[in-house]
């Protein structure tokens, strides 16, 4: 594994001007590649709203930096003896402008990269998203191992993602002692989980209509899965809710193995399909 740190050079050389955010990206441009292609769009309008933000996020940067070097390792660690695999690729620690907090590569053995300006400055919640991303890593390892045919994927169905999401998910959970609504949202927010826990049905029946009456992946993506959306339940993000829940079941039908490379399977849709009715 390779650590790549772009932290110490923002805070080191750090001036609230756009010029100062143009010099920088450009210096570690291809660190900020995949970023602004699919992770910071609109990047004008973040850009100016994140000048404002910058400057005052700046003494923790360091800081969160630190627990990142200390605390990726260790978490790292105990996932490679979980699973008996070896990661070798690169993690990007980045400052941006308050897009993504953190994301895989579109990559089946992947990079991660965390992004720092996005996150609080609270140990527990920097383990917790570590925990998350490495835990989709070893989703896509543990496949490798049982030799997944990756074109068997449907990697833009909404079922898709509502596996990935509950299996990093469902990592987490065993690897960092929280609370779980601190788990979905490496924050506390004990009423979204409340709102969620209370309202499972409804939720997994309007996911279902959803699928029934939107076309678009994109559309159901924004609305179940991206903080810009919420628009049914005015609640972003339901739809990790809805994974973690159907990861749980699936894991007292079947294996771990079975669960986890469960979207090969020519049925697989009737049976994320079945999990959410199950749920009604």
């Amino acid at each position: 594994m390779r650590i790549i740190d772009t932290v110490g050079d923002f805070v080191s050389h750090y001036q609230p001007t756009s010029e100062y955010l143009e010099q920088y990206y450009h210096q570690f441009q291809a660190d900020y590649d995949v970023y602004f292609a699919h992770h910071c769009l609109h990047i004008e309008t973040k850009k100016r709203a994140a000048l404002k933000k910058h400057s005052p996020k700046l003494p923790e940067l360091l800081p969160m930096r630190d627990l990142f070097l200390e605390h990726i390792p260790k978490i790292l660690q105990r996932y490679e003896e979980m699973f008996d695999v070896k990661y070798t690729k690169t993690v990007r620690l980045l400052v941006g402008l308050y897009g993504s907090n953190a994301f895989v590569y579109q990559q089946y053995h992947p990079d991660v990269a965390f992004c720092l300006e996005k996150l609080p400055y609270n140990e527990t919640y920097i383990k917790l998203i570590i925990a998350h991303e490495f835990g989709h890593v070893m989703h896509y390892l543990y496949n490798d191992i049982y030799s997944q045919d990756w074109h068997l994927v449907n990697w833009t169905h909404p079922y898709t993602w509502l596996l990935q999401e509950g299996i990093a998910t469902t990592l987490s959970t065993l690897l960092v002692e929280a609370r779980l609504d601190e788990h979905f949202a490496f924050e506390e927010d004990r009423e979204w989980l409340d709102f969620a826990q209370k309202n499972e049905s409804l939720i997994a029946k309007q996911f279902l209509c959803d699928m029934k009456t939107i076309n678009d992946s994109h559309t159901i993506y924004k609305e179940w899965f991206s903080i810009n959306g919420g628009k049914n339940f005015k609640q972003t993000r339901l739809g990790y809710y809805l994974g973690y829940q159907i990861v749980i079941a699936l894991l007292t039908q079947y294996d771990i193995k079975e669960t986890f490379t469960i979207w090969k399977e020519d049925d697989f849709l009737s049976i994320m399909e079945q999990q959410l009715t199950n749920m009604t």
